[in-house]
């Protein structure tokens, strides 16, 4: 073999020193590999005109070993041995929650898994197996749960812990993480929105830094601008604004917050400039009902109590589901206030349990020939679910001979996270993340009931509470059974929040919600629909190719997040991840690093605003306007419930 045997005797002369000029430029380019990806989206439009009419067929380079839906051969191997296996693999009905933890204080990690044969359970902190010792127990309650319990805990008990579930047909994990909780964080100087004689409409905002643990309630003082000591207005303020009373008019006052929080008070808060009382006969100040209701429960006197009591969930209706009821007056049982929102068929109200006053959501849905089936879909999917992250069927009636029927489930906060985040100046990748894995933890409970949501929107994403990020899913329409080697399913639903397979008429696999939840976290993350055209044709090319682009991304957005992205949209469902996988991520780890990553990319909520907005007028556009459903339980007639804003009032005053 012959070295460099074309090279002429003078290649290495000219390479020397003396020949060659170092002033000549060199010029280096450097580029990020997303731009580079949308580049060839762009690329991949070129070439597909000037293949138009040609008799060779033209396949994208990226899609070419991606193309078709069937499960590669270890994927659909596994699921036929899985269907095959006698019992059941573990799952977690219940994942152990972060837990704040006070020194020299109890505290317990709780999880609950289930299985064919039960399962064991074994912990770990920091990926090293946890012993028992005099001080840290690990108990099983009578239910079945796994106590991982500290007595006391102490300062190094912080970190992360892992639980694992084994049994002879599979095992499952999760993970949590041990914070050392603090007094809030002093909050900022509340703001005059309104002001009259006697009368100052304060609102604040909740304390950027709630030492790990939910803001309880909050304490209010003032005083004159030409007195010292401070008179207290109120200390169990649960909510973010204050009417404040008998003042004297014309003189300038000062006002200032604390916050508490399970642990404690916080210092108290920036004073805030003089605020100046009117002339007497000033117009007095102007609240909301939900406003006036909230605040005259607070000077009640109500006392806010740190421990809530611990509700665990009735599994027994996965065994028992519940049945329609048709006999009795609903009007009898349940009294209908207001209405919350509308669907293409339902009408959402806010009722009340007249037998213990308890607040409750009722859909009620119109039972026509057209929608039957999607009633009947929904109620058989509700009926036997029990999950914290699904929201829960208590009742459902059906009343003989009525084309009305009526889905009672628990109250949750109302709000969907797209009006939850658009309400708020800015967010962080942070809180999309903790939607994104709570919404995962509902997908893996759906799947391993062998369930597919496969309508996930951002609308069927509601908040459980304002306090803290905790969300549910809501609407099951569309779900429908789906097996691990395909089912063919019906397209249901918007398009663009719709999996390749799926508008089709491919086999749909547990993997295709997982698509939605990437549409879902791109829209939340750049405040627009990542397939979206001007028609729907062009929608659905771009779904099928998978062409959605990087450049509308938050700049600030983390690299992980970007991966996460890549790693969802594929277009065969396999080479997506399972819910349980997507967990895994590191995108989504726990570890203290990527927490601060995540929380370092803000975004402002203009451009979410703007998305929503649009978002929702399509949703009203495409509603019912039927006033039969809301008036069949208002006392009769055509009389409609009247539109809640208690929704909208609650996010307004906690942002």
């Amino acid at each position: 073999m012959k070295v460099a045997a074309k090279r002429g005797p003078g290649y290495s002369l000219s390479l020397a020193d003396q020949n060659y000029d170092w002033r000549t430029p060199v010029i280096r380019e450097r580029r990020r590999f997303t731009d580079v990806m949308d580049e060839e989206i762009d690329d991949e439009r070129k070439e597909r005109i000037n293949q138009y009419g040609s008799a060779e067929v033209y396949s994208l380079r990226r899609l070419r070993r991606e193309l078709g839906t069937r499960l590669d051969g270890h994927a659909e191997a596994e699921a036929i041995i899985e269907y095959k296996r006698e019992g059941q693999p573990p799952f977690f009905r219940e994942k152990p929650q972060q837990l704040p933890i006070v020194e020299d204080q109890p505290a317990e990690l709780v999880c609950y898994a289930v299985g064919e044969p039960k399962p064991t359970v074994q912990w770990f902190k920091n990926d090293q197996v946890l012993m028992e010792s005099k001080r840290v127990k690990i108990l099983e309650d009578e239910a079945g749960r796994s106590i991982l319990r500290f007595e006391p805990a102490i300062q190094m008990d912080v970190g992360i812990y892992k639980v694992v579930a084994r049994n002879k047909v599979g095992q499952t994990h999760a993970r949590a993480r041990l914070v050392l909780a603090s007094t809030p964080g002093s909050p900022d100087s509340p703001e005059a929105s309104e002001i009259s004689d006697t009368e100052v409409l304060l609102r604040w905002k909740q304390p950027r830094d709630d030492g790990h643990s939910a803001v309880l309630c909050y304490s209010l003082q003032y005083k004159e601008a030409d007195k010292v000591d401070w008179n207290d207005v109120a200390n169990n303020i649960d909510h973010e604004f204050y009417v404040v009373r008998d003042l004297r008019p014309n003189v300038d006052h000062q006002f200032r917050l604390s916050t508490r929080n399970s642990i404690g008070w916080s210092e108290k808060g920036i004073t805030t400039p003089l605020i100046k009382t009117k002339e007497t006969g000033a117009p007095k100040v102007q609240v909301t009902r939900a406003m006036k209701h909230l605040q005259q429960m607070t000077e009640s006197g109500g006392e806010i109590t740190a421990d809530e009591p611990i509700s665990r969930l009735d599994y027994s209706v996965e065994t028992s589901p519940i049945q329609w009821i048709s006999e009795g007056q609903l009007t009898e049982k349940y009294s209908f206030v207001s209405e919350l929102a509308r669907g293409r068929f339902s009408v959402v109200v806010k009722g009340i349990e007249k037998a213990t006053d308890k607040v409750i959501v009722a859909k009620l849905l119109e039972v026509r020939p057209d929608t039957e089936t999607q009633v009947s879909r929904e109620f058989e999917a509700l009926r036997s679910l029990r999950h914290e992250r699904v929201a829960s069927l208590e009742a459902a009636y059906k009343p003989a001979g009525s084309s009305i029927a009526v889905l009672v489930q628990e109250k949750l906060q109302g709000a969907d996270i797209l009006t939850y985040l658009s309400s708020r100046h800015e967010y962080t990748e942070q809180v999309v993340a903790m939607v994104i894995m709570q919404v995962l933890d509902a997908l893996q409970y759906l799947h391993w009931r062998g369930y597919c949501h496969l309508d996930l929107q951002p609308d069927n994403v509601v908040m459980a509470s304002v306090r803290s990020i905790q969300v549910k899913l809501v609407d099951l329409g569309s779900a429908q059974r789906v097996s691990k080697l395909g089912t063919i399913v019906e397209q249901v639903g918007d398009i663009e929040y719709t999996a390749p397979e799926v508008i089709n008429d491919e086999p749909a696999y547990p993997q295709t919600d997982i698509w939605s939840v990437g549409v879902l976290m791109y829209i939340l993350l750049s405040g627009t629909s990542p397939f979206r055209a001007p028609d729907p044709e062009e929608t659905r090319q771009n779904i099928t190719f998978v062409r959605y682009r990087f450049e509308h991304l938050y700049k600030e957005l983390t690299p992980e997040a970007t991966r996460f992205l890549m790693l969802v949209f594929k277009r065969t469902p396999s080479k997506r991840p399972t819910a349980e996988e997507a967990h895994e991520h590191r995108w989504l780890l726990h570890t203290e690093f990527m927490i601060k990553k995540r929380e370092r990319a803000v975004f402002l909520g203009n451009r979410l605003k703007e998305f929503s907005e649009a978002y929702h007028t399509k949703k009203s556009q495409e509603a019912t306007k039927s006033e039969t459903l809301t008036g069949a339980f208002s006392g009769g007639g055509k009389a409609s419930l009247i539109r809640s804003s208690s929704v909208q009032e609650e996010l307004y005053t906690t942002f």
